[in-house]
């Protein structure tokens, strides 16, 4: 199985980094000459620091207009580079294709699947931590749990049933909408806050107070009105568990916000808004938040989609 990993941003090297490791062949593809020049310029090399310990790792970089069919294509790309990033390799993709999304919030898996129409679409909810200390230098800082699995249905395919355990940890779910819609409910009530406070994880009950109740509460009524009732009832304690676990981290939106960069808001808090007003709910408190946070990106001359 070869493996080519879209997006060489920490997740994406993450994947190449463990399926390198556990023996799989693997090639990133990238968008411009000039970054291909430049990872081919730092030797085409990816290092990989797990618990203290680096590895390194030779691998090649290709562009995305190579005909070179592709078997197994990880999107590790920010939600909303998505579609421009995938629809030039689609012409590479067969019928047995697999691809791979890794993307935060909801929207750009449906994009995907519109595009890929020959292909079958997976998707994956990842838990695991990671960032970049540098451009092509990954730190794996914590062991999470990859739940896969198909929005339009079907049986595990066996080349996912083939990868080794030790590769990722990974579960396939048979309803992968009710990991994608309980993920976003909980970015949702972590994300904005966090890049609108400029706050850590564990600040957020602190820094939002009744805000972040009033929010949960809404969030309860979105995933009840997905058919998600379950996921509703145990939303606040989920939300709570994952701020607890994880006080001392810098949530992505934030640190796109910090690096200057588009940040993922119109795939989370702006799909919930669109799902509640298509399901004619009533937010105030989520559509606020998501106002009060375009506003506040507009300030730091960011867009707020």
């Amino acid at each position: 199985m070869h493996f080519h990993i879209l997006g060489a941003g920490s997740l994406g090297l993450l994947w190449a980094g463990r399926l390198i490791q556990a023996g799989y062949p693997v090639s990133l593809i990238m968008r411009t000459h000039e970054a291909v020049e430049q990872w081919q310029a730092a030797g085409s090399m990816l290092t990989f620091e797990h618990q203290g310990t680096r590895q390194k790792y030779l691998m090649e970089a290709t562009l995305g207009s190579h005909t070179e069919a592709l078997d197994y294509l990880v999107v590790a790309t920010k939600a909303h580079a998505v579609a421009s990033a995938l629809a030039p390799l689609v012409s590479r993709l067969r019928s047995d294709s697999a691809v791979i999304m890794l993307q935060n919030g909801l929207g750009s898996q449906q994009q995907a699947r519109a595009l890929c129409r020959s292909s079958r679409v997976l998707c994956a909810s990842v838990t695991d931590g990671a960032w970049l200390r540098e451009p092509g230098h990954v730190v794996w800082a914590g062991q999470g749990t990859t739940r896969i699995g198909d929005e339009a249905g079907g049986l595990c395919p066996p080349w996912l049933e083939s990868l080794k355990q030790t590769t990722l940890d990974w579960v396939w779910e048979q309803d992968i909408g009710r990991v994608l819609w309980q993920k976003l409910a909980i970015n949702c009530a972590i994300n904005p806050f966090t890049a609108l406070y400029d706050c850590l994880n564990g600040e957020i009950p602190a820094r939002a107070g009744a805000e972040l109740d009033a929010l949960t509460h809404e969030l309860q009524s979105l995933l009840q009105s997905q058919g998600y009732a379950e996921q509703a009832a145990e939303l606040p304690d989920v939300i709570s568990t994952v701020i607890l676990k994880t006080a001392q981290n810098s949530s992505s939106m934030r640190q796109d916000v910090h690096a200057g960069r588009r940040t993922e808001i119109d795939y989370i808090l702006g799909h919930a808004c669109r799902a509640a007003e298509k399901a004619r709910l009533e937010v105030p408190a989520m559509r606020h938040l998501h106002a009060r946070l375009k506003t506040h990106l507009a300030m730091l001359g960011l867009p707020g989609d």
